[in-house]
């Protein structure tokens, strides 16, 4: 990511993957970025004059080949975080998703419970994330309606 001004953060979407068994979706950053080999949770940087949930369309699709199926209305979570290389503003959806989510650009996914990720080297952004998580209980997306049954392999 690049880095900001002192003043700015970098507006970033994230999305919060979820399977049917409540697993989610992390992806681990490639090598020569900035913490090379960490898991987080997909998404990425909001373009001058895009919605973050338009962004976050287009980040899932660049990246993991899915759509979008249905997405909360408002944020989990809108979290500013200061990382050595780079202040983000991160805006923290829920997703509901169709397609088979494949790392398209060579990183690593996998799918966890919420106390697998702990236990992974994870970004230090995604602890409060995983926070907000557990504090809804079972995770969901409860404002948006439910993805179309045929899409229930993933």
């Amino acid at each position: 990511m690049p880095t900001t001004a002192p003043d700015s953060r970098l507006p970033v979407a994230v999305g919060v993957l979820r399977r049917r068994d409540d697993r989610l979706l992390l992806q681990q950053r490639l090598p020569g970025k900035p913490c090379a080999g960490q898991w987080e949770f997909p998404g990425g940087k909001i373009e001058p004059g895009e919605s973050p949930i338009c962004a976050l369309r287009r980040e899932l699709r660049e990246e993991l080949g899915v759509e979008v199926a249905a997405v909360a209305l408002q944020p989990l979570l809108e979290l500013p975080f200061d990382y050595a290389h780079a202040k983000v503003l991160l805006t923290v959806f829920l997703v509901d998703f169709t397609g088979e989510a494949v790392g398209r650009e060579g990183q690593r996914t996998c799918w966890l419970t919420t106390a697998e990720i702990r236990r992974r080297d994870i970004l230090q952004a995604v602890h409060p994330i995983l926070d907000a998580l557990d504090g809804l209980g079972r995770v969901g997306c409860p404002e948006a309606p439910q993805a179309p049954q045929a899409n229930s392999a993933r």
